[in-house]
């Protein structure tokens, strides 16, 4: 199937929307869909979930047809307004290929999440034209500073706004420099996994944004050489780097004598790249998350805090 290059907004959400739970991915224990579920009306949405959910085969949240179905009901179902991934884990890229992009287009909504749900929302965003959401999880952490971004995101229309990182100090600059681009990304692993499919990721005039969790300098090296040897980095207009928790050198790491920092492995890699480049920005596996809106036109301007949104992600 061919990419859908039309950008296709979702219905924002209001007060007392339906949110859908689903686990596309690694399974989840009861406790954490009503932990979920507290974070969500605490917000002032409803949510609801298929028993389905608590399906379990091995590392997965079922199998693949159960988890492909669970997906589709939600899209299909009109009394849902948005769809919240509960977690990530492993195994987006096993029903990828056979979803129904056809049913999502015909039933647009709000889809979110981050981690392993990289490989769905980029793959959505590319078969269909909507606009996708990387952003928080069922189980995450849902700090003030997550529940505000995220309902301002999801439910403002606003033309310009400006995504500010939880903390300014944690912001660094690799390059300087100031760039516009559509937002594309996610985590890293994934990003690289999806590679030489019919999936990858178009990074041509993009912004991309990555992050990571526990994977050592070497490893993080290897997957950014990926990237460039595949020559999907080298015409970006600019990159976001996260915060990539425990990514560092630490003495489980059986290379920490002999290894390069992570800082150094960034600018070792990337700084060539002659574009502006940000790390430590607050999204992925990290307490207060940024819901960054795939395919959105953003700029990354070094001499200010902030990623600016030059577009409502939703109507």
């Amino acid at each position: 199937m061919e990419a859908i290059t039309k950008t296709i907004k979702p219905t924002r959400l209001n007060k007392n929307s339906l949110i859908a739970l689903i686990a596309p991915a690694g399974p989840v224990e009861q406790e954490q869909i009503e932990n979920a579920q507290n974070s969500l009306h605490q917000m002032g949405f409803r949510s609801c979930y298929n028993e389905c959910i608590l399906s379990r085969k091995g590392y997965l949240a079922g199998d693949d047809d159960t988890r492909l179905k669970d997906l589709h009901q939600a899209f299909e179902n009109n009394n849902i307004d948005a769809i919240l991934c509960i977690r990530g884990g492993y195994g987006s890229s096993r029903i990828v290929e056979k979803i129904n992009y056809d049913l999502i287009r015909q039933n647009l909504k709000i889809f979110i999440g981050y981690s392993d749900i990289t490989v769905l929302l980029n793959a959505i965003h590319q078969q269909t034209g909507l606009i996708t959401f990387h952003g928080v999880v069922g189980v995450s952490a849902f700090t003030e500073y997550t529940k505000t971004l995220f309902s301002r995101i999801l439910t403002l229309q606003e033309n310009e706004f400006l995504i500010y990182p939880e903390s300014e100090k944690s912001v660094e600059t690799i390059t300087h420099g100031k760039a516009t681009g559509k937002l594309a990304g996610g985590n890293l692993c994934l990003v690289t996994t999806m590679l030489g499919t019919k999936f990858q990721i178009d990074f041509n005039n993009k912004i991309v944004f990555l992050e990571d969790i526990g994977e050592a300098p070497y490893r993080i090296d290897r997957m950014l050489t990926q990237l460039l040897l595949s020559g999907c980095l080298q015409n970006a207009s600019g990159i976001i780097l996260g915060d990539f928790k425990d990514c560092d050198i630490n003495n489980n790491d059986i290379t920490n004598k002999n290894s390069l920092s992570l800082d150094e492995v960034f600018k070792d890699r990337l700084g060539h790249l002659k574009i502006p480049i940000i790390k430590g920005f607050s999204f992925g596996h990290v307490k207060n998350q940024v819901i960054f809106p795939i395919g959105i036109e953003a700029e990354i301007d070094t001499s200010k805090s902030g990623i600016k949104l030059l577009e409502s992600p939703v109507l």
